[in-house]
């Protein structure tokens, strides 16, 4: 392998959002015993060689240079610390952290917790979860895939247009959802507090919740429509509880997967925005029809490519783009979302040998923009699903995003209360 990288316009985008975000794809396991930490280590070693990317840190470029690149030669380690709550708030605050994986392992008496920081630039939150389960086989002894990493990241064979119908197509979504985010509604902050940049909260929705709910969903609709929806409904009752603005719509940021092969350890997450107008979000029936609407379209007509069309074409000098993201506040009105929902699907592991099963998984994306004031991440493991959000903790502080979460669950039940 390469001892450098090209980056890819999409990493490109995220390197330069370092100036205004700490931008931490936060993945936790928690396994039923206690984690030998030099096994871990070699474990963690061992899933890099299979995914040269764990191993990027940003080279240093000069600011004429059209292209960044990555170096793949950052340090791995594991720290071990006594607090859970310093794994999980602590790690995924650190700022600046450049290297792409950092780890944690928390003693606990209920279980170590192995808990994981990729930057986004060069692992989302599908990539992470695929190193984590390498690292868990590494530790088991059980044998790693080779991810086909060069092939694997070419954005324009992935995901670009193919002719005038995606430019056509992929040119309205973008046209669409900056008009729907005229008086888009803002998460409201509580006073914030002081502590670690970011607020985690988590919550489990246990197997026969998660089957009322497949159950009670309108045809046509996914799980992960139900869980927009309420999310989107979530922010309006948030901010009427707190006499926050309600706008004429609110919106979340979808990330969309653009692998071909899902063994890919990279960035190569795509975002689409569902816009819904408030009056949309009235009830959950008509909420869930809404976003399924928009869901169902974006499929149907791959406008997720657009990122790599828009980003592709945009070839200025890296001192050009580092300091972009700073004039961010005079445009983020019409192009930042009010929230994000990132649902990574399924988890499976293996068990880490003499540690034990894994137990518990948590994810949580980052919050892209100081506009963007909660996120949430769902990730499924068991027949359940946790849910973690994640708040910039001086605009809603750890008992907010955990009201949130209640309001959040609240919303949900609605939708199998009024369909059941």
């Amino acid at each position: 392998m390469p001892r450098t990288l090209p980056a890819t316009p999409l990493d490109e985008a995220f390197l330069d959002l370092r100036a205004v975000s700490v931008l931490s794809v936060h993945l936790e396991i928690r396994v039923t015993g206690h984690v030998d930490t030099a096994r871990l280590a070699a474990a963690l070693a061992t899933a890099a060689d299979a995914h040269p990317m764990a191993r990027a840190r940003p080279a240093p470029e000069r600011p004429w240079a059209l292209h960044a690149r990555w170096a793949l030669d950052a340090p791995l380690a594991v720290e071990v610390v006594d607090d859970v709550t310093v794994a999980r708030e602590v790690l995924q605050s650190r700022l600046p952290d450049d290297r792409a994986v950092s780890v944690m392992v928390a003693r606990d008496g209920e279980g170590d917790v192995v808990a994981f920081r990729f930057h986004h630039a060069a692992i989302d939150g599908r990539g992470a979860l695929r190193f984590v389960a390498s690292v868990v086989d590494a530790y088991a002894g059980r044998p790693l895939p080779d991810d086909g990493l060069a092939h694997a990241r070419d954005l324009r064979r992935l995901a670009g247009a193919r002719g005038a119908s995606d430019v056509a197509a992929r040119a309205a979504k973008i046209a669409s959802d900056a008009w729907g985010r005229a008086g888009l509604t803002r998460i409201a902050g509580d006073g914030g507090e002081d502590g670690p940049h970011h607020a985690l909260v988590t919550r489990r929705l246990e197997p026969a919740v998660v089957k009322a709910l497949r159950k009670s969903k309108p045809e046509g609709a996914t799980l992960n429509d139900c869980l927009l929806a309420a999310h989107l409904r979530t922010v309006v009752a948030w901010n009427e509880r707190r006499g926050g603005r309600v706008g004429r719509s609110v919106s979340v940021m979808m990330p969309v997967d653009l692998r071909a092969d899902g063994e890919v350890v990279a960035n190569l997450a795509s975002y689409v925005a569902i816009v819904v107008p408030t009056r949309d979000l009235a009830d959950p029936g008509s909420a869930i029809a809404a976003v399924s609407a928009q869901t169902r379209a974006v499929k149907e007509r791959g406008t997720a490519g657009w990122i790599a069309d828009v980003l592709s074409v945009l070839v200025v000098p890296r001192g050009v783009k580092r300091v972009a993201p700073r004039l961010l506040p005079l445009v983020e009105g019409r192009f930042v979302e009010s929230t994000i929902l990132s649902n990574l699907g399924p988890a499976s592991f293996g068990d880490l040998g003499e540690a034990g099963a894994v137990r518990e998984v948590r994810f949580s994306p980052p919050v892209l923009s100081p506009r963007m004031a909660v996120t949430l991440g769902v990730v499924g493991h068991d027949d359940g699903l946790t849910l973690t959000w994640r708040s910039l903790r001086r605009q809603v502080g750890a008992a907010g995003v955990a009201e949130f979460a209640e309001v959040f669950l609240e919303r949900l039940d609605a939708t199998t209360r009024d369909r059941g």
